[in-house]
């Protein structure tokens, strides 16, 4: 994790229960003051939003409505009529168009979420433990007790809306991209997929989807197959 992503996330996310964020915070007087400063700064603002509802304010609401409404003509209430109902037919025409839309093809968001994170993908020395991919990926209650080679990327990220698990790992063929992404999202989803440079393949588990990219001409189903029969899901 370098700052900006540990800013990033804390942004996102003031109270994340995340080990990584906390033992990254300790490393530095700094960060740690800025940890605590944006967690606090997230309470005051829920403190200033829970203002207390003054007693009998539907009653007075209630009334002054009524009181206006007799001193607009019939006119007046003519045009308002209108407008409502002008808005409440574009209204419904809005949510059908939107109840219509196709859901999200998953494996063309996977190439865009890797073409826009290309640096994930670049050399480090870092290498994620196991016992460190377990502990992210146990917030969607599952386990893994191998992976295809060594996890040099690792991080939460938003994938269109439904938090996932973005992890990069090393293999003889080049970094390999996997996204664990829950089942519950009614996503579209084939099971291959492809653009000019990476190919893809997407294995449906009950829990979660198994979304695996890599460079074109690699072969992605051994390492696929080895994480789906590694990967243990709680009861």
């Amino acid at each position: 994790m370098d700052e900006l992503e540990f800013r990033r996330r804390l942004y996102a996310e003031p109270n994340e229960n995340d080990p990584l964020i906390e033992a990254f915070a300790k490393e530095d007087a700094d960060r740690n003051k800025f940890l605590n400063d944006i967690k606090q700064l997230d309470k005051d603002i829920t403190d200033a939003l829970n203002i207390p509802v003054p007693k009998n304010l539907a009653d007075k609401l209630i009334l002054n409505q009524a009181i206006e409404t007799h001193r607009v003509d019939k006119k007046k209430r003519r045009v308002h009529l209108a407008i409502a109902a002008s808005v409440a037919f574009c209204c419904s025409i809005l949510i059908s168009f939107t109840m219509k839309q196709a859901p999200l093809d998953i494996g063309q968001h996977a190439l865009a979420h890797v073409n826009h994170e290309l640096n994930s993908l670049k050399p480090t020395d870092r290498r994620y433990q196991l016992e460190q991919i377990n502990t992210q990926l146990a917030s969607f209650g599952g386990s893994v007790s191998s992976l295809p080679g060594e996890v040099s990327y690792s991080t939460f990220c938003d994938f269109d809306g439904q938090k996932s698990l973005h992890l990069v790992f090393q293999t003889a063929q080049g970094p390999v991209t996997l996204f664990i992404v829950p089942s519950k999202n009614g996503y579209d989803a084939q099971s291959q997929f492809n653009n000019e440079r990476f190919n893809g393949q997407i294995y449906q588990t009950q829990e979660a989807s198994l979304i695996m990219l890599g460079e074109n001409g690699q072969d992605l189903k051994k390492y696929q197959k080895q994480v789906a029969d590694n990967i243990i899901w709680e009861a």
